[in-house]
């Protein structure tokens, strides 16, 4: 199993660094210590030596006295329990004290002894300190040489002793690192949960959100989130507007479908009571004229839905006038004959685009001049290019559209053209290929009464905005 989880991972690396900081910091303590220890051992060894030889100067061991001398060392075991400092003091020993063994020479001759010396390694005749390894095992001795009464005064501690104190000095750091560490996790786990939490809340939000409730996310939320629920309140608005769109789009489609649906209806009626031969083609060609319309609606909604759901074009670089007599060849011949075509075409101009949706656009371009130009009427079409962007203008005479800023909205006509077959959706395809190869389209009323159509378009493929 994979995990994948922002809590565990902050888990996971703050314990880790907190064991590691800990780690390090009880080695360190530790490796002071034992520096520490070995100094005060030391210093322990020398400080024995120089006060036995005290002793010896001022006279304290009587003549008579048999020699070696042994000093009795009192045996305190450490029987492992856990006693304070002052509870310890009140022995009669300490367990420690047995821990340091010395002997004194005078010449050849052992005059004095530490009872716990049996193991004594063999010294050094050399003033200092020592490490001595006799029977495996390492000593540490301390030399020191009287020279008016010949004697030579070693003591001595053997090396694992002072391993064995350092081993205390481990448990006593490793064993707050082990203690700390449950509650220290818990604790983390907490504070992480509680800093994650506006992160929860916010995803609460986001998964509470429905088709019918898509409000804005309106949370106090730390700087680093602020972003995130910017660009998703964002994203809701982008998406009440597509779903605004859509719904718009469903009920025009519907409404724009009924006409002709109900028309249709209407002249089978007519059809099935008819009584004669005139009667039957009549109904006939009204069945027939308002199929081929329904047709037009239909392809033309399909249009709109596939160019809606378009997000990237496949482009490349074309030559506009054929492109443009290709358009042309594709008009119904009613409508190629209906109008004179006058075409003041530059053949050096090209476009960078898709070619299929190129085509579509001049083609609806086309048709609705052409459609909405009186009979034997004129459309101009030029083209010339213009600082690396291409200019496509179509003109046409008659009657233009007194609302020219609603011209592309979806199914909107106008209401001396609802006779004319057409469903209002030519110049929405039209603006809506413009967008997608990031042109611009404008509208305007010309001397002629009629309608001017520019079309720009970037004719180089860095001038494309994606």
């Amino acid at each position: 199993m994979i995990i994948n989880s922002i809590k565990f991972f902050l888990m996971l690396g703050i314990n880790l660094l907190m064991l590691g900081a800990l780690s390090l910091n009880a080695y360190i303590v530790y490796n002071d210590s034992l520096h520490e220890l070995d100094e005060i051992y030391d210093a322990e060894l020398a400080r024995s030596a120089k006060f036995i030889s005290l002793l010896l100067r001022a006279g304290l061991t009587n003549p008579g006295t048999e020699l070696p001398v042994v000093v009795e060392v009192p045996e305190t075991n450490d029987r492992g329990e856990a006693l304070t400092s002052q509870q310890e003091r009140l022995l009669t020993g300490h367990k420690y004290e047995g821990k340091i063994a010395f002997q004194v020479q005078q010449g050849d001759k052992l005059i004095m002894v530490s009872e716990n010396a049996l193991q004594f390694p063999t010294p050094k005749h050399e003033a200092g300190y020592h490490e001595i390894r006799e029977h495996n095992t390492l000593w540490v001795t301390f030399s020191y040489y009287v020279s008016e009464q010949n004697l030579w005064i070693f003591t001595a501690q053997r090396e694992d002793i002072r391993e064995e104190m350092g081993g205390h000095i481990a448990q006593a750091q490793v064993r707050p690192v082990l203690m700390m560490m449950l509650p220290l996790s818990f604790l983390i786990y907490l504070v992480i949960k509680l800093i994650l939490r506006p992160l929860h809340l916010l995803q609460l939000q986001v998964a509470d959100k429905t088709p019918e409730q898509l409000h804005e996310i309106q949370l106090k939320l730390p700087a680093e989130l602020k972003p995130i629920q910017t660009a998703i309140n964002s994203l809701l608005e982008r998406i009440r507007s597509y779903i605004k769109q859509e719904k718009r789009f469903v009920a025009d489609a519907s409404h724009e479908l009924r006409t002709p649906l109900s028309i249709l209806h209407l002249h089978a009626q007519n059809l099935s009571v008819a009584n004669n031969a005139h009667d039957v083609a009549e109904a006939v060609n009204a069945i027939t004229e308002g199929s081929k319309r329904m047709s037009h609606l239909v392809d033309q909604l399909l249009s709109v839905a596939h160019l809606d759901h378009i997000q990237h074009i496949h482009c490349t670089c074309i030559p506009l006038t054929p492109l443009l007599h290709q358009s042309l060849s594709q008009l119904p011949l009613a409508l190629l004959d209906k109008v004179h075509w006058q075409l003041t075409l530059d053949d050096s101009c090209q476009l960078y685009g898709d070619m299929t949706l190129l085509q579509s656009l001049l083609r609806n371009v086309f048709d609705n001049a052409a459609k909405y130009s009186p009979n034997d009427g004129t459309v101009t079409v030029t083209t010339y290019q213009r600082a690396e962007m291409t200019i496509i203008t179509v003109s046409n005479s008659g009657i233009a559209d007194a609302d020219i800023g609603r011209l592309g909205d979806r199914f909107y006509r106008h209401p001396q053209h609802q006779h004319l077959v057409g469903a209002g959706l030519g110049l929405s395809i039209v603006r809506h290929i413009v967008t997608l190869h990031g042109g611009q389209i404008s509208f305007s009323v010309n001397s002629d009464g009629g309608l001017d159509v520019t079309i720009t378009l970037p004719a180089l493929k860095h001038l494309k905005h994606t």
